[in-house]
């Protein structure tokens, strides 16, 4: 946490500011003329991360809603014109600035570089309190033609509009931004589907044996329900058809299916859905190319149907159809990689506890973006096969604010699925290259990991674990997956290629594996912490010890989008230094300072523990904003005694 009398940075937009010599005006500027009761757009910072009595103070007094978090200490508000003197007098505050254009949109103007429509297409997203008429007549003025509203407010976000403009657009831009209703202002990026163009250097027959020791645990998928955006799935292939009944709740497969741009069936889509969930219903199980949670069912949404309906609203339709676990093979690449799509999945997953979104880690020598860069997203990259395996494909991280991007690898080369166009053909994805046999890509890898995630829920759920039935929350299903990772090969860990290395689920499942789950109710506020004794027998296996939490959204356009910042300390018995999460040397954790990069996992891994009484401790270390408290998953693996 920064100390009181250091410098607290604004950093948005591609800029970083010292409040105390800023340029942008102090807020107090902005209330000439207004009527007292009028919200003036303010940057209010404070010179500490407040407590929950703290934070209850200030709202009552300031009528602020200290939601919109922007780095570091500082939020976005509407204060009122009549308050603005108090506030700047409020101990606690070290700043109050005005929010000007020059904080609404990318400093470079937003321009896409790498995946651009020719005709580009703008959006613009509101405050909570704007006047949508009023915004649109605006916009109207300065030129923006064909526009579409987006209101986001029933799943948690606000409304956006999205538009076009007749160039030249700078002029038009530099006008919206001022518009006193607009938070963010940037290009509407496209989807990007991530087949890569890397063969294999050897086509292995992956096929799905890495997940069959899970089917003889029991976990098929069953009762689990997996949401695919992508292109249209192919609904007449074997794999997913049902004469006997229409997509809905009773169909044996698909529970929803949307498609408003009436796209025809595609390669990529049903390559994925058939990784993700496969089966031939006349052996179920059965077939050697079957879905990794090939008793599970689907429900698919067109990822090129978001411009129009927004992702917060297919979200929001997959979850109405059941599903908990939404992958996504697809990315985007914008100027500034926290963008409105990004903030708009972290606040689905924030709002929506329980429900994990999963993307691809895009291609070799393409950049990260959205969604697999969103904090709360598992972001998947491909291995050449099951573990232990090299890496196959995946565009480099870390993310741009320095978060470990990707997280996880999977199978991902060389994988055989459905194909479109055919009644029940099954090959390997020979699209790219023709004559050669295969191509590697975090497309394959990421609906596979989706799978295995469905499995793990099935596993809570169905009462797999001795600790008996649980609903788990989206952290606690990452904390599950990432646990049971292992260093692929020497150099840095975790990995910018492979990030926590290979996924090893089985081994995790069959325990024994200690689990809390605490959700943003029960949360930890700044200053807080909780702890749990773990008995380690010795060192047979590696100690692993995995924190993970689902983190506020952060604003689009923010260069350092972490909100809320727990720590992880592990001590061993008998007094020895203490393990932080994160810090590592040769791929298993070594004592040394906490790391300071704000990623949402944090991770002890001991590669061989000593016996006796070991203390895992989760401290909050600023809670900026909470629902009332942040809320935390953790798991402990190794050869240790299950306590409940």
């Amino acid at each position: 946490m920064t100390e009181p009398d250091q410098p607290r940075l604004i950093r948005h937009a591609g800029r970083t500011m010292d409040p105390r010599t800023a340029t942008p005006a102090r807020a107090a500027a902005s209330v000439a003329g207004r009527s007292p009761g009028a919200g003036v757009r303010s940057v209010v910072q404070f010179r500490r991360a407040l407590t929950r009595d703290e934070r209850a103070r200030v709202q009552r007094e300031h009528g602020l809603a200290l939601t919109d978090y922007l780095p570091d200490g500082a939020y976005v508000e509407s204060v009122p014109a009549d308050r603005v003197a108090d506030l700047e007098r409020d101990p606690l505050v070290q700043a109050v600035l005005a929010f000007g254009a020059d904080l609404r949109r990318p400093a470079t103007g937003g321009r896409r570089s790498l995946v651009r429509r020719q005709r580009p297409r703008y959006e613009v997203a509101l405050f909570a309190d704007a006047d949508g008429p009023t915004v649109l007549a605006e916009l109207a003025g300065l030129g923006a033609q064909e526009p579409v509203v987006l209101d986001d407010r029933p799943h948690g976000g606000t409304v956006k509009i999205r538009f076009g403009l007749p160039e030249p657009v700078e002029p038009a831009l530099d006008g919206i931004a001022g518009l006193d209703d607009v938070r963010w202002l940037d290009e509407v990026g496209e989807a990007k589907l991530d087949s890569s163009e890397v063969a294999p250097p050897v086509v292995a027959a992956v096929a799905r044996d890495w997940a069959a020791p899970l089917w003889r645990l029991g976990l098929t998928g069953a009762g689990q329900v997996i949401g695919v955006m992508d292109s249209p799935v192919d609904l007449g292939h074997r794999f997913f058809a049902d004469p006997q009944q229409q997509v809905g709740p009773s169909h044996r497969k698909v529970t929803g299916y949307r498609n408003a741009v009436a796209e025809p069936p595609a390669r990529h889509g049903t390559f994925v859905a058939g990784i993700a969930a496969g089966d031939d219903p006349g052996r179920p199980g059965g077939h050697p190319d079957r879905g990794v949670a090939w008793a599970a069912r689907l429900t698919y949404g067109n990822a090129d149907d978001i411009e129009r309906a927004g992702v917060l609203a297919y979200l929001a339709a997959a979850a109405a159809d059941g599903a908990h676990v939404h992958t996504n093979s697809w990315h985007d690449e914008p100027e500034i990689q926290y963008d409105q799509l990004a903030a708009d999945l972290d606040t689905f997953t924030w709002n929506h506890e329980e429900h994990l979104v999963l993307g691809s880690a895009g291609n070799r020598g393409e950049r990260m973006g959205p969604p697999g860069t969103a904090k709360n997203v598992l972001s998947v990259a491909a291995s050449l096969g099951p573990a232990p395996a090299g890496f196959g494909d995946g565009a480099t991280g870390p993310a741009a604010d320095g978060r470990h991007k990707p997280e996880v690898m999977a199978p991902g080369c060389s994988i055989r699925s459905a194909v479109v166009g055919t009644a029940a053909g099954v090959d390997l994805d020979r699209h790219v290259f023709g004559s050669l046999t295969a191509i590697c890509a975090s497309s394959w890898a990421t609906p596979a990991v989706a799978a295995l995630a469905a499995l793990v829920r099935q596993y809570y759920v169905d009462g797999h674990h001795p600790g008996g039935p649980l609903v788990p929350s989206a952290a606690l299903l990452r904390a599950t997956v990432i646990a049971g990772c292992l260093p692929d090969s020497p150099g840095s860990y975790p990995s910018d290629t492979g990030g926590w290395g290979a996924v090893r689920v089985d081994e995790t499942l069959r325990g024994p594996l200690l689990v809390r789950d605490v959700r943003h109710a029960g949360g930890l506020d700044t200053g807080e912490s909780a702890t749990l004794e773990v008995d380690v027998a010795g060192p047979a296996r590696p100690l692993s010890v995995t924190l993970v939490w689902t983190d506020p959204p952060g604003l689009a356009g923010s260069d350092a989008p972490a909100v809320n910042a727990l720590d992880l300390t592990v001590e061993p018995p008998h007094g020895g230094p203490p393990l932080h999460g994160n810090v590592f040397a040769g791929g298993f954790s070594t004592p040394g300072e906490a790391s300071g990069r704000r990623d949402t996992v944090q991770r002890v891994l001991v590669r061989e523990p000593v016996p006796g009484r070991w203390t895992v401790r989760v401290t909050a270390t600023a809670v900026h904003v909470g629902n009332p408290g942040q809320g935390y998953a953790l798991t402990v693996a190794g050869d240790i005694a299950q306590l409940f």
